[in-house]
Order: structure tokens, then sequence, then C-alpha cells
């Protein structure tokens, strides 16, 4: 939030349309995962993320109220096969999802040719058929290590540069996601701030920075500190 209290947003719909409602609590519950499509068809969220094993219960009932899916492969870790990675990508895919954010094998990142043989592989079997973010977890890179990330993730048809799965690190603060920004300007990738995230401050200062999408699993509270928000300042006018 700026010093003025300005909120870059014209109403809640348009700051809906840049989160990602998260799900990803290894705990979660059926009537969770139901509650978060209920809250993203009433708020308008851009879209959910849920882990893949969950899609086959909710693609029906997120079809029926207009809801977006968003998927995580590879999550947390990255630490799977590629052929893995590609079956998860094609069973996610199948249910119409139009996001993927996929975690890489950092394990690769001093092996930059097998990183890259990665990335294409799983890369080439999303195409067009949906949208690809790379989570980088920027907190834990030095500055050469993301750069590298973006580069190959640019060359492998990604769109987004995610700043980390929350779950090592938590990328969703002004540094890192301006670190991310920054490399991801030099390739034509835009980012995705994510990991923290969980009032309207900490939304507004990763857009401020650089981000054009926010993963949170705070949507809700986010979007009633907004409107919270522009009544008071309608109530000062």
């Amino acid at each position: 939030m700026t010093s003025t209290g300005a909120v870059p947003f014209k109403n809640a719909g348009e700051l809906a349309q840049i989160v990602e409602s998260t799900l990803l609590d290894p705990k979660a519950t059926h009537k969770s995962f139901k509650a978060l499509l209920h809250e993203a068809h009433e708020y308008g969220f851009r879209c959910v993320v849920v882990p893949s094993v969950v899609l086959p219960a909710l693609s029906r009932p997120a079809r029926e109220v207009g809801v977006k899916l968003c998927s995580v492969i590879g999550f947390p870790s990255g630490l799977f096969s590629t052929s893995l990675k590609a079956s998860e990508i094609e069973e996610v895919l199948s249910h119409e999802v139009i996001s993927l954010d996929l975690v890489p094998n950092f394990t690769l990142l001093e092996r930059e040719e097998e990183l890259e043989r990665e990335l294409c592989e799983l890369g080439s079997i999303v195409k067009d058929r949906a949208e690809l973010k790379v989570i980088v977890e920027a907190p834990l890179m030095r500055d050469e290590e993301l750069e590298l990330l973006a580069r190959i993730s640019a060359r492998c048809g990604a769109s987004y540069l995610k700043t980390s799965t929350g779950v090592y690190s938590k990328g969703g603060d002004v540094e890192s996601v301006r670190r991310t920004r920054v490399v991801a300007d030099k390739y034509g990738l835009r980012v995705k701030a994510a990991g923290g995230i969980r009032a309207l401050g900490d939304l507004l200062s990763a857009i401020g920075a650089g981000a054009s999408l926010v993963g949170t699993s705070s949507a809700r509270k986010i979007w009633e500190e907004y409107l919270n928000l522009k009544s008071r300042q309608y109530e000062t006018v």
C-alpha cells in the first residue's frame, strides 16, 4: 500500500482477477475444497490452485459454477523424475486447467543442459493447452541461479516465474518479487508472487514490486480487507 493509502484497483473485481486462491494443505478436506470453489465463484478470483489429486472431484462442480482451475506439478520439492511429472501434467490437463505451477528439479541447477531438457520436455506437453509458471524459490536462489531459471523457462515455453512454493521459502516479500521481476523482464516473462501473502498490504507490496499475479491461501481475507478499506475511504470523502 502506498503511503497515501491509495489502492491500485478500481474495484474489488479488478483486484480479484489477479488473485489465484490457493489450497495446498495436505490435510485439507473435501469440504474445504468445495468452500474454496464457492468463494472463488462469489468473489471472482482468477482461479483456484489445488493439488492434482483432487481435480477429478472438483472439475465438474468448478465448471458448473464457472470457476477456473489451476494446479501444481512436482509439488513441493520438484524431486520427481521427468516421466512422473509428465504423467502428472497429462492428468492435470485432462481436467481443463488454465494454468500449471511447475517445480523444477533444483538439483540440476549445476547441470544446465539437463535442467533445460527437463523443462523443455515438460513445456512441450503443456504448449498452448495451458499457461506454464515455473516456481523458482527466489529467497533460496543466488542471482545467477534465478537468471538461469528465467532463461531456460523462457526457452521452454513458460509465461511466468512464480517466486516460491510457500513451503521452503516465503517468496511474496518485496525483495524476492523484485529480484524475480528483474530476471523475468529480461526474458519476456511475468511474475506470480506467492509465499507469505496473508494480508492486503502484502498483496499491494508484491504488486508494487512487479508481480502480475498473486497466489495466496488468504484470498477471502484480502478481498474483505479491500472492501473495508474502500468503504472507509468513501466515508471520508
